[in-house]
């Protein structure tokens, strides 16, 4: 009898575990369908389910974790990463880790947690399974390493995933916006025509390669590329919001603008972004602000660059505190990039607080940063007479 009831209970237990198994196998699947389609919220749901019903599918961790990744919940996805390690030296194992350590460090590099990024993806370089992960693994390395400042590191990296992929457009696109911070202007133009020759109809090549011109005082060749940026025969509504930009950088602020609210409606978020910039040249900065600020909030992220253009909007408008706000989050994200505009701007509205101690001070480690900026040179210098105006008037006073 005992022996009959044992028999009928780990049959019991085994259809129990196979129907837990299918049904967790029925939710991976559906996950996947929703994630395709762009449906994040319920594709976090079923792998969820997924995962309670089987929690011993490393797969499922995976999934659920990049996920949330796509949702922005990137602390939640390191956790769902860090649950399925294993420090295991078994292959699949390590095929499993490899892509664990890729999802953290693409966690931590969208919550600008760059140092912490290339940690994680070092480490996945150094597992020899899955290397067809290993160019994108290097593509987020070097754009981590361009976040930190370390332009010449990325270049080195960008370097070695063309020398495996020599036509690989996005990364020769990042290696010349790396040339061209450091100043290498002919490596940076040559990487541009590179990539316009691979892809003629890619709108970031010839956007990429405007901004240099434009930088080196080149108006007349930067505007040439534009007009040929124009010629891309329309496909679908990712080119109609490029045209949109391509207005903007032709100064067709209006049409551009009508362009882009059509293609925020079409669920381009970053149109918002260029709507701002449109009103902050407009001088409507109320406006750009709107815009500014309903970008950050729907595309769910810190942007440097955004903040630096909140700041130079409040320091327009008189409210040079909450300049400081934004000026203030926008360099604690220590983007290489964007660094000295709001450093600059930062100074400015010290300056506008009559916080001339203070904007001295940060006019200092400015200069250490960037000892041969002239203008910046001949700011100190009058932040220095105002100092002193300053406590001279203190003193008759006294």
């Amino acid at each position: 009898m005992k022996r009959t009831l044992l028999s009928i209970g780990l049959m019991v237990l085994v259809i129990f575990t196979l129907t837990a198994c299918n049904s967790a196998g029925k939710y991976s699947k559906d996950g996947k369908k929703h994630f395709d389609n762009g449906k994040y919220e319920e594709a976090a749901e079923s792998f969820l389910k997924a995962v309670d019903r089987n929690p011993n599918r490393t797969d499922y961790y995976i999934d659920y974790g990049m996920t949330l990744i796509a949702l922005g919940r990137y602390d939640e996805a390191i956790v769902q990463f860090d649950q399925a390690y294993r420090d295991k030296d078994i292959k699949i194992i390590k095929q499993n880790n490899k892509k664990i350590l890729r999802g953290k460090g693409i966690a931590y590099y969208h919550s600008k947690q760059y140092e912490k990024a290339i940690e994680q993806f070092d480490l996945a370089l150094q597992i020899s399974e899955w290397s067809d992960l290993n160019l994108d693994i290097l593509y987020y390395k070097g754009n981590s390493l361009m976040a930190t400042g370390f332009y010449d590191l990325a270049i080195a990296v960008y370097d070695e995933i063309l020398s495996q992929d020599a036509k690989n457009v996005p990364a020769l696109l990042e290696r010349a916006y790396s040339y061209r911070i450091i100043g290498a202007y002919e490596n940076a133009l040559e990487d541009y025509d590179r990539a316009i020759t691979l892809k003629p109809d890619n709108y970031d090549c010839y956007f990429g390669k405007y901004n240099l011109l434009l930088e080196y005082g080149m108006d007349t060749e930067a505007a040439e590329i534009l007009a040929q940026a124009s010629a891309i025969a329309e496909d679908g509504q990712e080119d109609l919001f490029n045209i949109a930009k391509l207005h903007y950088y032709q100064g067709s602020l209006d049409l551009a603008l009508a362009e882009l609210e059509e293609s925020y409606e079409k669920g381009f978020v970053e149109a918002y972004f260029y709507i701002g910039e449109i009103y902050r040249e407009k001088k409507d900065y109320l406006k750009a602000i709107y815009y500014y600020e309903i970008f950050l909030e729907e595309r769910m992220l810190q942007s440097p660059s955004v903040y630096n253009q909140l700041g130079y909007c409040f320091i327009k408008l008189g409210d040079p505190s909450k300049a400081v706000t934004y000026l203030e989050k926008g360099i604690a994200m220590n983007h290489a990039g964007t660094k000295k505009a709001l450093m600059k701007n930062e100074i400015i509205a010290y300056e506008e607080l009559g916080e001339f101690e203070i904007a001295s001070e940060k006019m200092q480690e400015y200069l250490m940063l960037f000892p041969d900026n002239l203008e910046a040179q001949r700011e100190n210098s009058f932040i220095k007479t105002r100092i002193i105006s300053t406590e001279s008037n203190e003193g008759e006073e006294r």
